[in-house]
């Protein structure tokens, strides 16, 4: 597999959920903490949010990213992120999962289509440790946007933690049963790490 070059950055593009939901889904992570678990959410460094589009880029091409982003989200208007239950991923992620609506689905190939054309290395996309080895549809995806989770594939959700190799529980967690439905109103370009976590807030835009 090649190393991406060093000048290079994964760029999440993400809803940032209301401050009520997102402390309820940092509650929630924190009550699943155990010696399993990769990491949880402290609502500080590793707080709630929800891809809507994720890819590698040249650092040059950022300027580009961030006029963009702007740009695609100029008509949008808000819309309610509706909270449908939770989900535990084949890589082990245990995640809220959203509707996958309409206007998920427009606000999500809007971007890919303003963004896709600045990725780095197109037609030949990187294996991201966030999510590998690629199906034959994820790298489909990934070789046409840079990103493997996208359309068919793409699912709205929040991540709550992520499970070590072995450490899934059998049961699946008990929840509570909260309310984490919020109106879109809040979409941030971030930097991410080589697993697909945010680190550095690049813009916020209001919708």
């Amino acid at each position: 597999m090649l190393t991406p070059p060093k000048d290079s950055t994964i760029i999440n593009v993400c809803v940032i959920p209301s401050d009520e939901v997102g402390a309820e889904c940092v509650k929630i992570s924190q009550s699943l903490r155990s010696n399993g678990t990769a990491f949880i959410l402290d609502g500080k460094s590793k707080f709630a949010h929800m891809t809507v589009f994720m890819a590698r880029f040249a650092n040059s091409k950022i300027p580009n990213i961030l006029n963009a982003t702007e740009k695609a989200l100029k008509n949008t208007r808000s819309f309610l992120c509706e909270h449908t239950g939770y989900f535990m991923t084949s890589g082990r992620y245990l995640e809220v999962s959203y509707r996958r609506s309409e206007q998920f689905m427009a606000l999500h190939e809007g971007l890919i289509n303003s963004l896709k054309n600045y990725r780095i290395n197109p037609g030949q996309p990187f294996e991201e440790g966030y999510f590998t080895p690629y199906t034959k549809e994820q790298r489909k995806n990934a070789e046409e946007t840079g990103y493997d989770l996208a359309y068919n594939l793409y699912r709205p959700h929040i991540t709550l933690t992520r499970y070590k190799e072995g450490q899934v529980p059998e049961v699946f967690p008990a929840f509570p049963q909260v309310k984490l439905s919020f109106n879109l109103n809040r979409v941030c370009v971030y930097k991410a790490d080589d697993n697909g976590a945010v680190y550095e807030r690049l813009a916020e835009f209001v919708i």
